[in-house]
């Protein structure tokens, strides 16, 4: 623990902030004094907070695991392409590894990003959305949601309450965990902003809170360009169309269209690709039509 503490002080000195002001609106002094003396270990909502005021990465803390590191980005890229075959295999592994973690925290956490991934296999490969949405719930919920790892279990938790159609339930977390996410100045993973940020968008389109929908999208298209990000452009550019459309905005909502089919066509997303294409052939009639 003390290896901890003395990270905590290193980067708390590097910030130039003394312990009160570390402590300020997180816990009481005593208890970053004590972390930092390796005399106690905080509850991980509170470690999380620590380093949100020291902008860093909570890995940061613990001992750099590559292969754990190696494996969490396996399950990311497997999720992304939807190769669910590849993750069940990939989760095998996780497992192996998992045991082998030295630290407690470290495991509990790897653990989590592993229940985390069971879940999606059976939302999205096994249809089972209840079992599901029950590991979810009993991993987080969004009053102590304070890590990125929190914040992606939500954003499946949204999403499966999107597959039961319940617009509603899913747009509470989406609203929430965006405001999250727009307050911390370091995002380990630059892609969790936009992911979230199309899905409030999506739920605001389908709750026809049309003119909110797209201030998120142009909001989510300038941190994509100012981040040099190419990650859910497609999405963005395909929403700003059919909410351009919904205003009558045809003209923009046609640039938007064509943008979207660009993109999905150098990603090669055929599924993404065709419903643009279809939206831009229904808007051509509208245009013929006026």
């Amino acid at each position: 623990m003390d290896k901890l503490g003395e990270k905590v002080s290193y980067f708390r000195r590097s910030k130039g902030l003394t312990i009160k002001e570390l402590a300020e609106n997180i816990c009481d002094d005593s208890t970053i004094y004590r972390l930092e003396k390796g005399k106690q270990l905080p509850r991980i909502e509170i470690l999380n907070d620590i380093c949100m005021k020291l902008e860093i990465p909570l890995k940061a803390l613990f001992p750099f695991n590559a292969e754990v590191q190696k494996l969490k980005k396996l399950c990311r890229e497997f999720t992304y392409t939807e190769d669910y075959l590849a993750l069940e295999l990939v989760l095998e592994e996780c497992n192996k590894v998992k045991e082998e973690l030295s630290s407690t925290f470290s495991k509990k956490e790897f653990k989590k990003h592993i229940d985390w991934h069971k879940s999606i296999l059976l939302h999205k490969k096994e249809n089972k959305l209840d079992d599901a949405l029950n590991i979810l719930k009993s991993l987080v919920n969004l009053e102590n949601c304070t890590s990125e790892l929190d914040i992606n279990i939500l954003n499946s938790t949204g999403l499966i309450y999107l597959s039961y159609n319940n617009v509603d339930d899913a747009y509470n977390i989406y609203k929430v965990i965006y405001r999250k996410i727009k307050t911390q100045h370091f995002l380990e993973d630059p892609t969790l902003l936009p992911r979230v940020g199309y899905n409030l968008a999506n739920c605001m389109y389908r709750l026809k809170l049309y003119d909110e929908s797209l201030k998120v999208c142009q909001e989510i298209l300038y941190y994509i360009e100012s981040n040099q990000l190419i990650y859910s452009l497609g999405e963005i550019y395909h929403m700003i169309g059919m909410l351009s459309k919904k205003k009558g905005n045809y003209t923009e909502s046609k640039e938007a269209f064509n943008n979207a089919i660009i993109i999905f066509t150098l990603n090669k997303n055929e599924t993404n690709l065709n419903r643009a294409k279809l939206d831009l052939s229904y808007l051509n009639v509208l245009l013929k039509d006026h």
